[in-house]
């Protein structure tokens, strides 16, 4: 035990004056006769022994009160046995959406700022606090005194921004060593992720778990758009993913979808507890350039997930490059040079090509071409590594299998081996495969197969994705992920005299959605985060030039250019969910829907007993309560030790009680 005030044990000596007074009080008594006192002399002499006995008492609970009570200005205290002369104290405060539910007392987020007034109460006038949100602004790189900081916590507000417990932990270590974190939080499972928190970790934490209720609530997830290609008069279909993350059966529900601020449809669902739903709205695409559209439910109890935007951007033609030697394939020209509207088609002799075109198209196709430059195969590696889409096609006759391996290996796909002059049906098709993804509304059983009389072996050293394949499991049809682009590999020459494939129903979605998934088109929409970068494909301008306005924004964003893209960083500047505009010269070049993160769509809070099993191994993290007054008084504890001048001042009264009890009850 320790002491924090020893002068005042000085006052000890005080305790002379109950003694001095007991002495006082030991005066001698006259002896006075009577004619008989033989039974007064007996009585006396009880009388004498209880009021001897009396004084005792009185004088020892006169002495032990005055003793715990100059103890008590003594502040005595047991020193805590971890101290490690932490000297940064950081408070994280979660203002996610979560935090900023409101149960009829005033929402999470103002309670965790009481939270953190408190921990700041707890410590002497000199420290210093640093102050974390989900956030991150550059103000978290301060120190702040008691005053300065209640400034700070007044001006939290909930973000849509959302940080794990490491998360936080990589700050405060950038900031400074030997911290202790209050990380004060509702603990949702899918935010915080303290499953993920390291056993060994330099920081000592304490955990002040907020309890949150289990609310009823509808979310919008997401949306997919059901194809990459918009072109006027086009339908279009969008599916949309819902859920009912309470324990209620939700009847009746209406969801609207809005294109343009103009409302263009609404569905009715119904969704069981805990499901989860796909809808779809179908409309056409109107001519103008560029499409944004809001889905919008009216749920009450979470409402920051009843929004979703998105944007469509109308699709520019598909430039689609055919390279052939001496015969072109007419199966080309049907499929892409009559549709004008969505393909602009070129074909060359491979002795005729022009090597400045080549960078501007979508796709390439390879078809039969043997003899490959090697100023071709660079050309051609650098198209698929700028994120377009190579098609290779199998020459019918090939003079030297090895030195076309050779530019085959160049271009990163697998070798052939043999030619086989087999009949085998063209039977194993991967409908799963993204290729054929909206192609069919159900599993399909085909009849009438098509048939491949010639083909060539595929080695198959590189790893790829097999999409067809023959009767016999050797590959008719292959692709390979290169970088940011696709290449496709068909084993078998597209000929009559070696299959029949061109003329199978088959052939056009195959090599359609070959051609379509070469463009590469801007996001539907992009979800709320940290140092947020958006994809930009189109117009080549003056990037330095451009600006992101909406909502009370207006900022120049950081913008790269990467393999013929522009990468937009908006600098944690976008805060709320919507459709802002990217513009050159107060010109709109496109349309950008931002939306909050659906992380904590469904509350599932860890409770007190949870973080005890989780961090049970981990010394350096305890939890403390949420109570204010508890809260205080174990961040003291833990801090100075623990202290007993409350001990020895009920001491002290109750020694004074017994004086006074002992006066009033016992008299002599």
């Amino acid at each position: 035990m320790r002491i924090q005030n020893p002068e005042n044990l000085y006052f000890l000596f005080a305790i002379a004056i109950p003694i001095l007074i007991h002495l006082l009080n030991l005066r001698k008594h006259k002896t006075i006769y009577f004619s008989s006192i033989r039974f007064l002399k007996n009585i006396r002499e009880q009388s004498h022994q209880r009021s001897k006995l009396k004084n005792i008492i009185l004088l020892i609970s006169r002495i032990f009160a005055l003793s715990f009570l100059i103890l008590a200005f003594c502040k005595p205290y047991i020193p805590a046995s971890n101290i490690n002369n932490i000297k940064n104290v950081f408070i994280y405060i979660d203002n996610s959406h979560s935090m900023d539910v409101d149960f009829g007392k005033g929402n999470l987020l103002n309670k965790a700022k009481e939270k953190a007034k408190k921990i700041s109460e707890s410590y002497h006038d000199e420290q210093i606090f640093y102050l974390i949100t989900n956030d991150f602004f550059s103000t978290n790189n301060n120190g702040y005194n008691k005053k300065m900081l209640n400034n700070q916590i007044d001006k939290i507000v909930s973000t849509p921004k959302i940080k794990s417990i490491n998360d936080i932990l990589s700050k405060i270590n950038s900031l400074d060593s030997n911290n202790h974190l209050y990380f004060i939080s509702d603990m949702q499972t899918n935010s915080i992720k303290i499953n993920e928190l390291q056993k060994n970790i330099n920081n000592k934490i304490s955990l002040i778990p907020l309890e949150n209720k289990i609310l009823p609530n509808l979310s919008i997830d997401s949306c997919i758009i059901s194809s990459p290609v918009f072109i006027s008069e086009k339908e279009v279909n969008i599916s949309v993913i819902i859920s009912n993350n309470g324990t209620n059966n939700i009847i009746d529900e209406v969801i609207y979808l809005y294109l343009d601020n103009k409302q263009k449809s609404q569905q009715y669902i119904n969704l069981g507890a805990g499901e989860k739903k796909e809808i779809s709205f179908t409309f056409l695409i109107e001519n103008q350039d560029i499409i944004y559209g809001e889905l919008r439910l009216n749920d009450s109890h979470i409402t920051y997930d009843n929004k979703l935007f998105f944007t469509l951007n109308k699709s520019k033609k598909i430039k689609t490059y055919v390279i052939y030697n001496q015969i072109n394939n007419k199966s080309f020209n049907y499929l892409f040079q009559l549709d004008t509207l969505l393909f602009e088609y070129l074909e060359y002799d491979i002795s005729n090509i022009n090597y400045n075109t080549l960078p501007e198209q979508n796709i390439i196709i390879l078809d039969g071409v043997e003899n490959l430059s090697s100023g071709l195969i660079s050309s051609l590696n650098d198209f698929v590594n700028n994120g377009n889409t190579l098609v290779i096609i199998p020459p019918k006759k090939i003079d030297k299998i090895s030195n076309y391996n050779k530019k085959l290996k160049n271009l990163g796909v697998n070798t052939i081996s043999k030619e086989i002059n087999s009949q085998f049906k063209i039977n194993k098709f991967d409908f799963n495969n993204p290729l054929y993804k909206n192609v069919f509304s159900k599993e399909i059983k085909l009849i009438d197969y098509p048939i491949a009389i010639k083909s060539f072996k595929i080695n198959n050293n590189i790893s790829n994705s097999k999409i067809i394949k023959l009767e016999n499991n050797n590959i008719f049809l292959s692709s390979y992920n290169k970088k940011n682009g696709f290449i496709y590999q068909f084993s078998s020459p597209l000929d009559s005299s070696y299959n029949n494939f061109t003329q199978h129903a088959l052939f056009v979605p195959t090599l359609i959605n070959i051609a379509t998934s070469s463009i590469q088109i801007d996001a539907p929409y992009y979800t709320i985060k940290s140092n947020q970068k958006v994809k930009y494909s189109n117009n080549r301008i003056n990037m330095s030039d451009v600006r992101i306005k909406g909502y009370d924004l207006d900022f120049i964003p950081d913008i790269t250019e990467t393999s013929g893209n522009y990468i937009i960083n908006v600098n944690n500047q976008i805060n709320n969910h919507g459709i802002y505009n990217l513009e050159y010269k107060n010109r709109i070049l496109n349309k950008i829907a931002f939306n909050y993160n659906r992380t904590e769509n469904k509350l599932n809070s860890l409770s007190t007993n949870d973080l005890k099993i989780i961090t049970e191994n981990n010394e350096n993290v305890d939890i403390l309560s949420s109570k204010n007054d508890k809260l205080m008084s174990s961040i003291k504890e833990k801090q100075f030790g623990k202290e007993l001048w409350k001990i020895a001042l009920i001491l002290s009264l109750l020694f004074f009680a017994i004086e006074i009890l002992i006066i009033k009850t016992i008299k002599i």
